[in-house]
């Protein structure tokens, strides 16, 4: 089973998510994605957010895992802080930076108010409710798996 770790940043109540148009699907999830099979789940969420954004993880917590039937990877959800949130972009040699170019696919990372995260088609229902269930209650001391 493959695994992906995602990344939850706040700055000054925005969330950071990452626009997706798949094949003609338009929605939003969390920065981030597979993990090598060569690399930690940690590893590949550094990577993966400095890949996606330019930024540079200083904390990292587990919050969640979502458990996924094949061909689909398993996913671990990190709460996170960065040494800037000035600006987010593809590092240019990224995979996505790349289909972008190549019109495959459309990846677009951007800060949304935590009113209007509540409203985008999420890839995933349940893990957006716990997202906004811990922004409201608080963050699980103990990761949740969804």
């Amino acid at each position: 089973m493959g695994k992906a770790a995602r990344a939850i940043i706040f700055n000054n109540n925005k969330i950071l998510v990452m626009r997706r148009n798949k094949q003609g699907a338009d929605y939003y999830t969390l920065i981030g994605g597979k993990v090598s099979d060569d690399e930690s789940i940690q590893k590949g969420l550094i990577r993966e957010v400095k890949e996606e954004t330019g930024m540079t993880l200083t904390a990292a917590s587990l919050m969640f895992t979502e458990k996924h039937p094949e061909p689909y990877n398993d996913q671990y959800i990190y709460l996170c802080e960065a040494d800037s949130y000035d600006s987010v972009a593809l590092s240019v040699d990224s995979e996505e930076a790349i289909m972008n170019k190549q019109g495959i696919n459309v990846h677009e990372p951007m800060w949304v108010s935590i009113g209007v995260f509540e409203k985008l088609p999420f890839l995933t229902g349940p893990l957006q409710k716990a997202i906004m269930n811990a922004i409201q209650k608080g963050f699980p001391k103990e990761p949740l798996e969804l």
